[in-house]
């Protein structure tokens, strides 16, 4: 992990109305007179891969929203060990549950260069007292966060499915939207965390997965995996019924 000031991390305030993700986003239901509100009060900032955007149990002033790159949402064992909870990219909102505590539940991370958005508490909680507008995407991004976490249990760290089939269900969750051939890269460490699984297992399934023409390094970018999304669908599809 690496520590990084907020002053080194700022990029200036963001542009609300023409932000690329802002339909993904929380206010891509505002309208014009809205965005008035806003000014001058949400900030650009780009960390680093491996920098700290907050710790668990820091006070929660901010929620955030990545525009680009990616995040990791960690808990950390009394021993130490990290579990990796979710990974967040393009249009993600979180640290949500500054809105209903006084701390956040996780530590953040960036796993690549990431551009965020920072957001006031105080500017969400008054804007969704005062514009019914905002009501609406603030329950759909919190049902989403709960829904993703239920995913990645039932897909990811529960059941009976070997090391390989967790990896290929990781994979494609690590697709990305805008092109679905690329993927998140993640460290056999962090693919250990999200699984419950020892590295040694991990690279054994990405090794079967390389040789099978599945998977591949992205040659323009350290941080990302070229997948055969089609091919490793095919993988987990449950059998036909006759």
């Amino acid at each position: 992990m690496r520590a990084i000031t907020i002053k080194s991390a700022w990029h200036g305030h963001s542009d609300c109305q023409k932000c690329g993700v802002r339909r993904s986003a929380l206010f891509a239901d505002l309208v014009e007179s809205d965005f008035a509100l806003l000014h001058d009060q949400i900030d650009d900032f780009d960390y680093p891969s491996g920098a700290v955007i907050y710790h668990a149990g820091a006070h929660g002033e901010w929620l955030f929203t990545v525009r680009s790159g990616a995040v990791k949402l960690v808990r950390y064992g009394a021993d130490g060990t990290q579990r990796i909870l979710r990974i967040l990219g393009r249009g993600d909102v979180f640290g949500l549950e500054a809105l209903v505590s006084p701390a956040y539940d996780h530590t953040s991370i960036a796993l690549s260069p990431v551009a965020l958005c920072r957001i006031p508490r105080v500017l969400v909680e008054r804007l969704n007292r005062d514009t019914p507008r905002l009501q609406k995407p603030l329950l759909e991004h919190w049902h989403a966060a709960l829904a993703e976490a239920d995913a990645w249990l039932a897909e990811l760290t529960a059941g009976h499915a070997d090391v390989k089939t967790r990896v290929v269900r990781l994979l494609l969750r690590l697709a990305d939207d805008v092109e679905p051939g690329r993927a998140i890269r993640l460290s056999l460490e962090d693919i250990g965390a999200i699984l419950g699984a020892a590295p040694e297992s991990a690279s054994r399934a990405l090794g079967i997965l390389r040789r099978s023409n599945l998977l591949s390094d992205a040659p323009d970018s350290r941080y990302h995996w070229l997948i055969d999304r089609a091919g490793l669908k095919a993988l987990v599809a449950p059998p036909a019924e006759d």
